[in-house]
């Protein structure tokens, strides 16, 4: 259950095409908008509920200006604490023009392991200031060459969302950039079609699926692919999201959405 709410954030992620000027014609979301997950751990024949993660978008005032703030929490349920306690929090403030980052900070602590990253991204002296510290490394002062069209986690999650999924040329891969752990990122997608899925409740939904091969570290193997299923509809939400990791698996299942901003059309009746 390594890393259960970073993986989850690069999952949804990981659907983002890079356009030229990062535009967003429209948001898919509003201010006030929350979604709440579940998360399950297979422990061989074994599927335990072992967590839970949210995503809030609401307003933020800088200088008499509006900006979006995201914020991302996760927790292990207190069952679960004694095989690997979690506790995460995420936080993204960007342009409410198209999404840019400007600001991004990342506190967890999993399993005894804690990471304290903030990032400053400042587009016109093209550089993103980084501040970085873990269990295993020091505090750290850095500087990385700011690219266009380049996201925090939390960002590219909601970029991702106001993508015009049908324009998007299924038979190529699909390059995107993401700043992790002090490393720009490029990883490849691809477009699977359209599917109905079930969750817990038996529920079925429409959907849009797209997987990508995850790169080797410390939670997945080479070669992996990570599966995720987003509703066909206007709110693009995700819906589930599946990976096998090091020690098992994890599937990750939307529990709750709250002042979502258009009528949710994915569930088949």
């Amino acid at each position: 259950m390594n890393k259960i709410v970073f993986i989850l954030i690069i999952l949804i992620s990981f659907l983002n095409k890079v356009y030229s000027q990062c535009k967003v014609d429209e948001y898919v979301f509003k201010t006030g908008e929350k979604l709440t997950y579940n998360v399950y751990y297979n422990w061989g024949f074994i599927w335990v509920s072992a967590g839970s993660v949210d995503f809030l978008a609401k307003d933020t005032l800088i200088k008499n200006k509006t900006f979006w703030h995201f914020v991302s929490t996760g927790t292990s349920y207190a069952s679960y604490d004694w095989i690997y306690k979690v506790r995460d929090k995420y936080e993204s403030i960007s342009k409410k023009t198209n999404l840019e980052p400007l600001y991004y900070k990342r506190k967890t602590s999993e399993g005894g392991y804690d990471v304290n990253n903030k990032y400053i991204f400042n587009k016109k002296r093209e550089v993103i200031y980084t501040f970085t510290e873990n269990s295993k490394t020091p505090y750290k002062k850095d500087t990385i060459k700011y690219q266009e069209c380049i996201f925090d986690v939390l960002s590219a999650t909601y970029f991702t969302r106001c993508i015009d999924f049908e324009s998007i040329d299924k038979t190529k891969a699909i390059p995107i950039k993401i700043l992790i752990d002090n490393d720009i990122v490029t990883i490849e997608v691809k477009y699977r079609g359209k599917e109905i899925i079930e969750d817990k409740q038996e529920r079925k939904y429409n959907t849009i699926k797209f997987s990508t091969t995850v790169v080797e570290g410390s939670v997945f193997k080479a070669g992996e692919e990570i599966n995720v299923w987003v509703s066909d509809d206007e709110n693009k939400i995700p819906l589930l999201i599946e990976a096998k990791i090091l020690v098992g698996s994890v599937k990750v299942y939307l529990k709750k959405k709250e002042n979502i901003k258009y009528e949710f059309k994915s569930l088949v009746k």
